[in-house]
């Protein structure tokens, strides 16, 4: 399958990190892939064959449009056929223009987009209908979430604090962000919850693990260094996390990933924020 990505122009890339697109084919026995937390939201348009997604023996198709939340745990998924896919990965608090919904109530969740946002499901599908290839649909539904972006009056109170967050990645105090925003980490923590998905804790941990993936393609894997590079206590930690986002340990992750799991791993993340 090729998978490609596309940055957003201004000022749409203060609230999306990228567009994606994956193209192929898959055979009815194609293995199950694992998606692991990243600390974004995304919203996923299938122009193809439905996934299947896989919870312990039970299995699912998936929605054809729908929104991706705050993930705190992998999500097993597998292709049935012709894939087809754009996605648009929106930098922590950049959803708040789009879609009102608290992000919270949509962590751990794949929901069908009709169900969040009806009228922004006919707008991207209206601009895509009669366009054939996803670079042409990519460049449309730019456009359609710029317009929204200009004509939107909500505004997330987040964005610059996530921002720092995912700059540094996840290595800085919940103390200190309160303190640069100057509000209390209760605040910040409500805040965070309604805009990003999950707390400014929770991100920053899951920000720190997606740091592990840059740290192994620079180096031969050595666990206990790589610990250290990345900011965690030690290896006991590293580990820790490990179980909790993609349930397996680094060295079983590391021995069975796939070249899709492989693309769906950020393994550079830099806020366009700053850039601005």
């Amino acid at each position: 399958m090729r998978y490609r990505e596309f940055s957003p122009k201004p000022p749409l890339n203060r609230h999306v990190e990228c567009f994606w697109t994956l193209e192929g084919e898959t055979r009815s026995s194609a293995q199950t892939e694992r998606i692991l937390p990243d600390g974004c939201v995304e919203l996923i348009l299938n122009f193809g064959d439905s996934f299947s997604q896989h919870e312990g023996d039970r299995q699912y198709v998936q929605p054809q449009h729908f929104f991706v939340g705050q993930m705190t745990g992998p999500i097993l998924i597998s292709p049935n056929g012709i894939v087809d896919l754009i996605g648009i990965r929106f930098h922590p608090g950049g959803t708040v223009p789009f879609v009102q919904t608290p992000m919270h109530e949509i962590t751990d969740q794949v929901i069908d987009l009709s169900c969040l946002s009806r009228p922004l499901e006919r707008q991207l599908l209206g601009v895509c209908m009669k366009l054939e290839t996803l670079h042409e649909r990519v460049a449309a539904i730019e456009r359609t979430l710029i317009d929204n972006l200009i004509k939107s009056k909500q505004e997330s109170s987040t964005l610059t604090l996530a921002a720092k967050v995912v700059e540094c990645g996840g290595l800085i105090s919940v103390d200190q962000l309160a303190q640069n925003a100057g509000i209390s980490a209760r605040q910040l923590e409500r805040r965070f919850l309604n805009e990003v998905g999950v707390g400014p804790k929770l991100l920053s941990r899951i920000l720190r693990f997606q740091q592990v993936f840059r740290a192994v393609e620079n180096c031969e894997v050595a666990w206990a260094p790589v610990a250290v590079e990345c900011g965690y206590y030690d290896q006991a930690h590293l580990i820790r996390d490990f179980n909790q986002f993609a349930h397996q340990t680094p060295a079983g992750l590391f021995s069975q990933q796939s070249s899709l799991t492989e693309s769906f791993t950020r393994k550079s993340r830099t806020s366009d924020f700053y850039n601005t």
